[in-house]
C-alpha cells in the first residue's frame, strides 16, 4: 500500500538517480571534477538514508555498496575509469527499476535479494585491499574472527543451557559478533536498540573493541565496542535485523555440543563413585528417567559453585531431551568420575566458513568539504551548542576548565567527522589565542565562521539547533548575508494543477457571460444602471481571471532540462555500443515551456538524437580520413522565438545526401524515376519524414525499420508545432522542432459558416484573411482558385467542406468572398467563409466517449453565451 512518505521517496528518489547518473558521465570526461563526485556521492549518500526509512535491504545494500566505491574514488584510492562508471550506471539503473517497482507495487520485485548480492559483490570486487582497515581502524573485524567460537566459553552457564535447550527443542543457533563503526554514533546507528529487537536472544556480551585509552585521551564520540550475542532465531531473521549494518556483523551457526563446557570449583563435594556406578548401569539399561531423577536428587546435595554440580546440570540438560544421546551422557558422566573439565567427545571442531564474515565498511560519508564543509545535523548541533557554552557567563577560575572542555568537545567532532589537517590547526591555534587572551572571542569567531559562512552546515544548523541565525540577531548581532534561506519549493502533484487550469477555463466562461447578461438588463429589465453596474463587474472579475490563469500557466511552465537530462546518458551508451566518440553539447536547458509540450518532447527527440548517432554520425576511422577531428559533436539547443519555443537537434556528421535518398526512395518504391529526379535537394532530404522510409543497409535495435522520423512528425505536429531539416553532404544535419509555449490554452479566430454557423481556427494555421472579389475567382472544373500576390491559391468553401448548409450568393457581382488563408504542410489554401469574427483564448475541450475518434474536430469550447464552439482540425480536414 502507498503511502504519503512512499510516495515522497519515490519522486525523490527518480531526482537523485538522475542527478547522480548525469554527475557520472561529467566524471567520465573529467575524473579531477571535485564538484561532480561530490554530487554524485551526495546524491547516492543523500538515498541510502532515504531507503533506511523503508524494508527495502536489497535496494540498500546494492546502495550502499556504491557508496562506498564513490568514498574511495572521493579520496583518490581508485580512479575514475569508464568501466567503472559503467559499473556505477548498472547499479543505477537497477535502483530505478526497483523504485519504479516501489512506486507501483510498494515492494521490490522477486529475486531483487538476489539480483543486489550479485551486483553487491561486484562493486565491492574493485575496493582496494586494505580499504576495510583503512576505513575502519583498529576496531575492525576480520574475516577469520568467527572462524572458531571459542567465546562461547564465557557466556555464563545460564544462558548456554537456556540456548541448548532452544537447541535441542529445534531451535537454530547463531553466533553474531556486530562491532559498529567509530562514527556509528553520527550515522544514526544505535547498536543498543538493534540488539533490544534481537528476536530470541539468549546472551548478549558488551567489551571493548581494543583497550581502552587514557581518561584524557578519551574520545566519547568514538564507538570502541564488540558485541557478542547468542541468538536462537534463524539466519535470516538476523540478517534482516542487521540488514542496514550487515557487513560489520560476522554470524556462525552454533551445534549444540559447542555449548556444553564444565566449569567451577574441581575441590570440594561428596564423592560420587556410587553414583557413577549406578548412572553407568542405567546408561546401559537406557533408563534415562530414572538417570534423571538421580541427577535431580544429587543436585540438592552439591554445592552449585563445584564443577561436578555444573556436570551434573549439563548432564540433567543432556536427559531432559526426549532421546538422549548416549554418547554426551556417558561423556558427562567421566567428567564426574574423574572430576575433570575435559569433555573430548563433545569437543566443537572448526567451522568451515562463517555465514557472514565481518566486514569493515567505509565510514558513513558526509557531504562535501569546502572550507570546513557541510557536516552532519548531528554535529552541527553539537558545534553550536560548544560555542553556546563558550558564551555563557562563568564564574572566577572557571574559564579554563571550560575552553578545555569546549576545545576536547570541538576536536573529536572535527576527527569524527574527517575534517582536514588544516581544520584541526585552525581551531587549536583559536584555543590557544583564547587561552592567552583570556577571552573566548578567537574560538567564537572561528565557530561563527564555520557555522555561518557555509551554506550547507549554516542550512543544517538552522534546521537543527532552530535557526542560529535568528538567535544572534536578537542579541544584537547580524549574521553574514551569505547566509543561505531555507527552501521555499513547495512541490505540488501535477494533476492539482490541471485542475486548478480546468477551474480557470471554466471562471473565464462564466466571466464572459457577464456582458450578456449586461445586455439583457438594460434592454429586456430596462435597467440601465444596473447593465453599467454588472459591467463595471465584469471588468474587474476579467482583469483577476487574467492574472490567475497567468499565474496558473507559469506554474505549469517547465524546463526543457527535464527532458534534455536524459540525453546525456543515451549518447554515451549508444556511442560506445557502436564504437563512436561523441561529445554531447546541450544549450538553452532552461528555456521554459508547458509541462504538455516537455511530455510530448520525450519521443520524438528520442528518434532525432538516435538517428544523429546511428546516421549522421561517422566512425573515427572515417572522421579522420575526412580531416574531421575523430571526436564527433552532437548539439542540443532550445530557445524561445515569439510564442514558439524551438528545439535543434545539430551533428557534424556527415550529413544526407540527396541522391542516395533519392536512389532509396526509387528503390522501396515511395518514388517512381521520373518524379525523384523532379525533386529539389530540399525536396529530398524531406522525404526521410515519409512513414516506412530509412536507408540503414540493415535493420538493427537502433534503425533500419522504416520508422522514428515519420513518427517525430506525427508527435510534434499533435502539439501543435512543425519539424524542419536542413543538412550538408559532409558537413552535418540540423532537425529543427518548433512548439507552442502551451497547450492549455489555445488562440482561436472565430468565422461563420452555413447560416451563422460558429467554428474556430487555430492561429497557428492562418497566414492572413483577405476579401477576394466574385470576379476574381477561376474555376478549373470541380475547384476553384485565386492568385494572391503572383501565387496561386486554392480555394475551398468550408460550408461544403463541413457538410452544413451553403451560402446564398446575393448581388450582382461585385460581392466580395471572405477567404481565410491557412498554411497546411508548407501548402497555402483559401477557406471561404461567410464572416471573420473575433479572435480569443479558449481552454480546448478534446472530445472523448463515443466522439473521441471523429475525424475533423480538434474539440470544444464554451462560449461566453453558453454556445458551443467547434474547433476545426484543418490537417484532417485538408
Amino acid at each position: 500500500m502507498s503511502t504519503p512518505l512512499l510516495e515522497r521517496f519515490v519522486g525523490e528518489a527518480r531526482e537523485l538517480l538522475q542527478g547522480s547518473a548525469s554527475a557520472l558521465l561529467v566524471l567520465e570526461k573529467h575524473p579531477g571534477d571535485e564538484a561532480a563526485i561530490n554530487e554524485v556521492f551526495r546524491s547516492v549518500h543523500t538515498l541510502k538514508g532515504s531507503a533506511g526509512l523503508f524494508d527495502f535491504p536489497a535496494f540498500t545494500k546494492l546502495v550502499h555498496a556504491s557508496e562506498d566505491v564513490l568514498s574511495v574514488v572521493r579520496t583518490g584510492q581508485l580512479p575514475m575509469t569508464s568501466e567503472l562508471v559503467d559499473m556505477l550506471l548498472d547499479a543505477l539503473d537497477q535502483v530505478s527499476a526497483w523504485v519504479d517497482d516501489i512506486d507501483g507495487t510498494g515492494a521490490l520485485r522477486a529475486g531483487a535479494d538476489g539480483v543486489s548480492k550479485e551486483m553487491t559483490a561486484a562493486l565491492r570486487a574493485v575496493l582496494p585491499a586494505d580499504y576495510g582497515a583503512t576505513q575502519a581502524g583498529p576496531s575492525a573485524a576480520h574475516a577469520g574472527d568467527l572462524v572458531t567460537l571459542d567465546w562461547l566459553a564465557a557466556i555464563p552457564e545460564v544462558d548456554r543451557l537456556s540456548a541448548f535447550a532452544a537447541a535441542m527443542a529445534g531451535a537454530e543457533l547463531q553466533a553474531v559478533e556486530y562491532i559498529p563503526l567509530e562514527d556509528s554514533f553520527f550515522s544514526g546507528e544505535d547498536p543498543f536498540i538493534l540488539f533490544r529487537q534481537m528476536p530470541e536472544l539468549r546472551s548478549l556480551a558488551i567489551e571493548a573493541a581494543e583497550p581502552w585509552p587514557a581518561m584524557d585521551a578519551l574520545d566519547p564520540y568514538r564507538c570502541n565496542l564488540r558485541f557478542r550475542a547468542l541468538v536462537a532465531a534463524p539466519s535470516t531473521e538476523v540478517e534482516a535485523l542487521f540488514r542496514y549494518v550487515i557487513e560489520q556483523v560476522g554470524m556462525a551457526p552454533v551445534p549444540p555440543h559447542a555449548l556444553v563446557t564444565v566449569t567451577g570449583d574441581r575441590n570440594g563435594g561428596p564423592v560420587y563413585g556410587d553414583f557413577v556406578e549406578e548412572a553407568r548401569r542405567l546408561v546401559a539399561a537406557a533408563d534415562w528417567p530414572a538417570l534423571r531423577r538421580a541427577v535431580a536428587a544429587l543436585l540438592h546435595l552439591t554445592a552449585p559453585a563445584l564443577l561436578l554440580a555444573s556436570a551434573l546440570r549439563w548432564l540433567d540438560a543432556v536427559l531432559a531431551v526426549p532421546t538422549p544421546d548416549a554418547s554426551w551422557v556417558t561423556a558427562l558422566i567421566g567428567c564426574i568420575a574423574t572430576g575433570d573439565a575435559d569433555l573430548h567427545p563433545l569437543a566443537p571442531a572448526p567451522l568451515a566458513r562463517p555465514i557472514a564474515a565481518v566486514a569493515a565498511p567505509a565510514a558513513t560519508a558526509l557531504p562535501e568539504r569546502a572550507g570546513l564543509g557541510t557536516v552532519s545535523l548531528t554535529a552541527a548541533r553539537i558545534l553550536d551548542s560548544q560555542r553556546a557554552i563558550l558564551g555563557l557567563p562563568v564564574a572566577p577560575g572557571g574559564y579554563a576548565t571550560r575552553l578545555d572542555s569546549v576545545a576536547k568537545t570541538v576536536a573529536n567532532i572535527l576527527a569524527a567527522e574527517g575534517r582536514r589537517a588544516a581544520d584541526a590547526a585552525a581551531w587549536s591555534a583559536a584555543v590557544e589565542a583564547a587561552r592567552v587572551q583570556e577571552s573566548a572571542a578567537p574560538a567564537l569567531d572561528l565557530l561563527d565562521h564555520w557555522l555561518l559562512t557555509d551554506e550547507g552546515t549554516a542550512a543544517a544548523v538552522m534546521q537543527a539547533a532552530g535557526d542560529h541565525g535568528r538567535r544572534r540577531a536578537e542579541a544584537g548581532e547580524h549574521p553574514s548575508p551569505e547566509v543561505k534561506q531555507a527552501s521555499r519549493v513547495l512541490k505540488v502533484d501535477q494533476a492539482k494543477i490541471d485542475t486548478l487550469m480546468n477551474l480557470i477555463g471554466e471562471l473565464v466562461v462564466s466571466k464572459n457571460s457577464l456582458p450578456f447578461l449586461a445586455k439583457r438588463a438594460e434592454q429586456v429589465h430596462g435597467s440601465r444602471e444596473m447593465s453599467r453596474e454588472i459591467k463595471d463587474l465584469h471588468a474587474v472579475i476579467e482583469r483577476l481571471a487574467q492574472e490567475m490563469q497567468g499565474a496558473i500557466m507559469a506554474v505549469r511552465m517547465l524546463p526543457v532540462s527535464e527532458v534534455f537530462d536524459r540525453f546525456p546518458r543515451l549518447v554515451r551508451d549508444v556511442a560506445r555500443k557502436l564504437g563512436k566518440r561523441i561529445d554531447l553539447v546541450i544549450e538553452g536547458a532552461d528555456t521554459a515551456a508547458d509541462k504538455n509540450i516537455i511530455e510530448a518532447l520525450g519521443d520524438p527527440l528520442l528518434h532525432i538524437v538516435r538517428n544523429a548517432i546511428d546516421h549522421g554520425i561517422e566512425p573515427p576511422e572515417d572522421r579522420d580520413a575526412a580531416g574531421k577531428p575523430s571526436q564527433a559533436t552532437v548539439l542540443l539547443r532550445a530557445f524561445q522565438e515569439s510564442d514558439q519555443v524551438v528545439i535543434e537537434v545539430v551533428d557534424d556528421g556527415r550529413g544526407i545526401d540527396p541522391a542516395k535518398i533519392k536512389a532509396s526512395a526509387v528503390a522501396k518504391g515511395v518514388l517512381d524515376e521520373e518524379r525523384a529526379a523532379r525533386l529539389t535537394d530540399q525536396e529530398a532530404v524531406n522525404l526521410v519524414f515519409m512513414p516506412g522510409f530509412s536507408t540503414a543497409a540493415q535493420v538493427s535495435d537502433l534503425s533500419g525499420r522504416g520508422v522514428g522520423m515519420d513518427v517525430v512528425v506525427t508527435g510534434v505536429e499533435k502539439t501543435g508545432g512543425s519539424v524542419s531539416i536542413t543538412s550538408v553532404t559532409g558537413e552535418g544535419t540540423t532537425v529543427r522542432l518548433s512548439l507552442p509555449l502551451s497547450m492549455a490554452v489555445t488562440r482561436v479566430m472565430v468565422v461563420e459558416a452555413g447560416g451563422g454557423m460558429l467554428f474556430g481556427i487555430p492561429m497557428d494555421h492562418i497566414a492572413e484573411t483577405v476579401r477576394v472579389h466574385r470576379d476574381a475567382v477561376r474555376r478549373f472544373k470541380q475547384s476553384e482558385a485565386f492568385v494572391l500576390r503572383d501565387a496561386i491559391v486554392p480555394l475551398i468553401r468550408l460550408d461544403r467542406l463541413m457538410g452544413v448548409p451553403t451560402s446564398v450568393w446575393i448581388g450582382d457581382g461585385s460581392e466580395e468572398d471572405a477567404v481565410l488563408v491557412v498554411r497546411i504542410g508548407g501548402n497555402m489554401v483559401g477557406l471561404v467563409v461567410d464572416n471573420f469574427r473575433e479572435g480569443m483564448d479558449i481552454i480546448l475541450k478534446p472530445f472523448d466517449g463515443i466522439l473521441a475518434n471523429i475525424r475533423g474536430y480538434s474539440g470544444s469550447a464554451l462560449l461566453g453565451d453558453g454556445r458551443v464552439l467547434l474547433v476545426l482540425n484543418l490537417k484532417e480536414l485538408l
